[in-house]
């Protein structure tokens, strides 16, 4: 029995992802959307992160982060998803400032807090951190390293390829009903390509994956090694590049873009703990999130957008839709397979086997079960 793998139980135990919500997401930094979705002063977004409601504003400070909620009766701040309005809970009306402070409050004879009471009164603010246009927050009052958790490399990886994200996005969310490890799993298991998406992703690549070595080879074998090691993996490992040939094509779009790279390529940036970002020859890119909202169900995220446009008055609302149109394509495709993978767990289920190319799968699990089940690998 592979005792690097994760068992079945932690893709439907409500103890496992308490785990996770406590030693996972309430520790590393989340990913949660985009500069430019923030841009002006008093712009915010909401949306929940592994069960928590957040809010991202822009304030005369800059960019801020805070649990949604009013400390008075718990209210949300922001009930939109998206708009720009001040620090006000519809609520009651209190208000707050760039940092949280509080502000003031209608009617306050009615309340009759003493002053020690009212210093107290402030929003839970949140660690935000840019990498590039990339936004991620941070629960813990005192917050690992961003460099802890992903290299100096890959953050300037992704400060670059950040540079040429256009500001005219498109954006959706639907439920799932598998775990939400199983998707990232699937995203960094490129051998799938070619038996679930045979007829839409598949022929956009230029070439079948080659084996990696024979089985007779003398060459070692790096799961072989990193499970006789038996030891966790540094957490910045977790999260890389890579990159598969595509057939070259023409986009009619190309021209009206400042493109990333030169390379006829798809390129991925996996983020641990959930995110998987993409990008179709520099042309268009895409970020994927799987949230966790129980143990079978996750709130999918898509964002989408082309390179940087050369004339912002060009008006990309009907390719977006196009595009964001054809992934959803793919990623039922996938869907059906995951939610029958999760529809089938049960105490009869074993542990995942896992070949040579899932290296960087099973460095995950062993990462995860040292750091978030607290066992020895």
């Amino acid at each position: 029995m592979p005792r690097h793998a994760l068992d079945g139980m932690h893709y439907t135990s409500p103890e496992t992802l308490s785990l996770e919500r406590e030693k996972l997401f309430g520790k590393l930094w989340s990913f949660v959307g985009f500069s430019s979705m923030v841009h002006e002063r008093n712009q915010f977004f909401t949306r929940k992160v592994a069960g928590t409601p957040v809010l991202i504003q822009r304030t005369e400070a800059g960019i801020r982060a805070f649990i949604n909620e009013c400390p008075h009766r718990l209210s949300p701040i922001q009930t939109s998803s998206t708009g720009k309005r001040p620090l006000v809970c519809p609520y009651h009306a209190w208000s707050f400032g760039a940092e949280g402070e509080f502000r003031g409050m209608p009617n306050e004879g009615l309340y009759q807090f003493s002053a020690a009471e009212r210093e107290k009164i402030c929003l839970k603010k949140l660690q935000v951190a840019e990498v590039g246009q990339l936004l991620f927050i941070n629960f813990s009052e005192n917050p690992i390293a961003l460099t802890e958790q992903f290299s100096e490399d890959f953050l300037e990886q992704l400060r670059d390829v950040s540079s040429h994200l256009d500001s005219q996005v498109i954006y959706s969310c639907h439920r799932v009903r598998y775990n939400w490890k199983l998707n990232m799993e699937n995203v960094k298991d490129y051998n799938h390509v070619p038996f679930v998406h045979s007829k839409t992703f598949m022929p956009a690549l230029a070439k079948m994956v080659k084996a990696l070595h024979v089985v007779d080879s003398e060459e070692p074998s790096k799961v072989v090694q990193l499970i006789d090691e038996s030891v966790a993996p540094e957490l910045g490992s977790l999260s890389y590049s890579s990159k598969a040939s595509i057939k070259p094509y023409e986009n009619w779009f190309a021209s009206l873009c400042n493109k990333y790279g030169d390379e006829q390529a798809y390129y991925n940036w996996f983020i641990y703990p959930n995110v998987n970002f993409c990008s179709v020859k520099g042309e268009h890119f895409l970020l994927q999130q799987f949230d966790p909202v129980s143990p079978g169900v996750t709130d999918y995220h898509l964002w989408m957008m082309t390179a940087t446009r050369k004339d912002e008055r060009t008006d990309f609302t009907a390719l977006l839709s196009a595009l964001i149109r054809g992934e959803r394509t793919v990623i039922a495709e996938d869907t059906v397979v995951l939610e029958s993978l999760q529809d089938g767990f049960g105490k009869h289920s074993g542990r995942f086997m896992h070949g040579e190319y899932e290296a960087h799968i099973v460095q995950q699990h062993l990462w995860y079960r040292t750091h978030v089940l607290g066992e020895k690998v």
